[in-house]
């Protein structure tokens, strides 16, 4: 049968049925358009039927009061359809190699310095783990990690600045040096909380990113013993007596 030439309403293409009246195959647009216009379209004859809708023509109101609501119905069920689109788009898996890219840095930085997450060091591990990441997760999560190694580059800009002469003469000799990684470490280790509670264990706000991430070096260059000096000096109630003898705190 040829298509009628019906009104372009919710890229529907009608042909005519035995009855008189019009059908098409039901569009997305229409599906759109029953969650948000049904009643009117109802009254104007355009009905769901199976897999079609069906227009009673007979039941349409005249122009141009028709052309008006053909017109309303069609924008808001595009509007409609754009939200679903939208929410449909948002549930889809994210591209397997951006997600693998992400997660891969998330592990990484949870395996060296997982202090540099702070507080969101959960959702980095559960975002690390996950099989599969919506775009808003994979853009989450990309924001975190971003978050992370920016942190750890300030800090290393921090532990770069130059140390005081009473510091670095504290830091000479490399068993010295070793006592002071093995300072920052214990600490580190008592520092569940990432400072985030003042309770007097670990490290404090300003101390702790830095000495976590002195903690995580294998060992310490004068220069960083002169600072991991200046940071534990600050702690050194919370070291083992024998440690704290040997470093004349």
């Amino acid at each position: 049968m040829d298509t009628i030439a019906a009104p372009a309403f919710l890229d529907l293409a009608w042909t005519p049925a035995p009855d008189g009246r019009l059908v098409a195959p039901r569009t997305a647009l229409f599906e759109a358009a029953l969650a948000v216009a049904s009643r009117g379209m109802e009254a104007a004859g355009i009905v769901p039927q199976g897999g079609l809708v069906a227009w009673d023509l007979d039941r349409a109101p005249g122009e141009p009061v028709l052309a008006r609501r053909l017109a309303a119905w069609e924008r808001v069920a595009r509007e409609e359809h754009a939200r679903r689109e939208a929410r449909a788009a948002a549930r889809r898996p994210a591209p397997t190699g951006e997600v693998d890219a992400v997660q891969a840095g998330l592990r990484e930085l949870l395996e060296s310095s997982a202090w540099a997450f702070g507080s969101r060091v959960d959702l980095a591990d559960r975002f690390a783990q996950e099989r599969s990441l919506s775009p808003a997760q994979a853009a989450f999560a990309r924001d975190i990690l971003r978050d992370a190694r920016s942190l750890i580059r300030s800090v290393d800009a921090r532990l770069a600045e130059p140390a005081g002469a009473e510091e670095l003469a504290q830091s000479e000799g490399e068993q010295r040096r070793a006592d002071l990684l093995q300072a920052c470490r214990a600490i580190s280790a008592k520092d569940e909380d990432r400072a985030r509670d003042a309770n007097s264990i670990g490290w404090d706000a300003p101390s702790s990113a830095s000495g976590h991430r002195l903690a995580g070096r294998e060992s310490l260059s004068p220069h960083e013993g002169a600072h991991a000096y200046r940071l534990v000096r600050r702690h050194r109630r919370q070291l083992p007596a024998d440690l704290r003898d040997r470093l004349g705190m």
